[in-house]
């Protein structure tokens, strides 16, 4: 039988870049106005529970909404992760931040203009990339999208 192993010294599986928004909508509105405004077509997944928050009981710590949305056009893929009302953020360098958009398998400059784009929106209050974020925090956002609870 063959070995595999994995390089954990190599990053490159952390190819995605992260947006805070702050907008007082609550998340399934939030993934509305992307998907009318931006022409996304956000679905909604299963909540994602940190490794972490999985002992918690689920009304404890209920999880992050999650949202995700490949396009067609592109190998792009979008993630729409709620990250408010709970004690903590779903990411400690995201705090103060109400949505995380995860931009996946886009260049660097993808994420500035899709930046431009949200700041248009009216219930939007900022938008900006997430900087100075660890890998540890970076390595919870590599998850499978697989269960749709729509």
């Amino acid at each position: 039988m063959a070995e595999l192993w994995l390089d954990l010294d190599d990053s490159s599986w952390l190819d995605f870049t992260l947006i805070g928004i702050v907008a007082q909508e609550p998340d399934y509105r939030m993934a509305w106005l992307l998907n009318s405004h931006l022409k996304l077509n956000l679905k909604r997944m299963a909540d994602f529970r940190p490794p972490a928050n999985l002992k918690a009981q689920a009304l404890e710590n209920p999880g992050y909404s999650v949202f995700y949305s490949p396009l067609e056009f592109s190998e792009a893929q979008f993630r729409l992760i709620g990250n408010k009302s709970h004690p903590q953020p779903c990411i400690k360098e995201s705090e103060g931040f109400d949505f995380i958009l995860q931009i996946s398998n886009a260049p660097s400059t993808f994420a500035e203009e899709w930046i431009q784009r949200i700041r248009k929106l009216s219930t939007v209050q900022w938008c900006g990339i997430l900087k100075n974020v660890s890998e540890k925090s970076l390595s919870l956002l590599i998850f499978e999208d697989h269960e749709d609870t729509a």
